[in-house]
């Protein structure tokens, strides 16, 4: 039997013996990772030459307030990128938040084109508030894969950071079942051939 303290992802022991595992989550998290930064980076651009030309369109106190709120947004996304490309502790939660900061300076963004193209009929500031609004919705995308159990083992695994949350109880192994990739504690000597993993309802010893 195995234990019902579940998370998500697929039998290590039984992997490692094959040798699918590093090229597994090679496949699952390196790519991934290696994809991540350079979106933000450019996000961030995109945002800082939006900001640039938006500031300026309210009064000297609010675009001095808006022009400070963004740089430090931008730096601290910049800074997350960063950490996170080095894979520095912590920084998968930064890489996170950041993708949150972007989704929030887009979405004020597109929501004052949104109110400008209405006020003056503008149908090009129209479909560019509506393009900014997708950017925003790619945003939350991008940090919900960050999110997904494998890329969270892959970076377990990569960086020793617990970013799982499971308590092992003694003699639990962290496993990953072989069908959907869900990643479990079991009790490896009490694991038999019928036992079902609780995420897919397949086999969890792929037989």
């Amino acid at each position: 039997m195995y234990t019902a303290n579940v998370v998500c992802f697929q039998v290590i022991d039984r992997l490692n013996q094959d040798g699918r595992w590093s090229e597994y989550m090679e496949g699952i998290g390196a790519r991934l990772h290696r994809r991540t930064t350079p979106f933000i980076l450019l996000d961030a651009v995109i945002l800082a030459v939006l900001l640039a030309s938006h500031v300026t369109i309210f009064g000297f106190l609010l675009s001095t307030i808006g022009s400070i709120v963004g740089a430090s947004a931008l730096l601290y996304v910049v800074f997350s990128a960063y950490s996170f490309r080095r894979m520095r502790l912590g920084s998968l939660s930064q890489a996170m938040n950041a993708f949150y900061v972007l989704f929030t300076l887009y979405v004020a963004i597109g929501i004052i084109d949104f109110l400008a193209a209405g006020l003056i009929g503008d149908g090009w500031l129209f479909i560019q508030a509506f393009l900014v609004l997708l950017l925003a919705r790619s945003c939350l995308q991008r940090r919900r894969a960050l999110d997904d159990p494998r890329f969270r083992s892959w970076w377990t695994i990569s960086t020793g950071e617990d970013v799982l949350g499971i308590e092992l109880s003694e003699g639990e192994v962290l496993a990953t079942c072989p069908s959907c990739s869900s990643m479990l504690a079991v009790i490896p000597e009490k694991l038999d051939e019928g036992d079902l993993c609780p995420i897919c309802g397949k086999s969890l010893t792929g037989g």
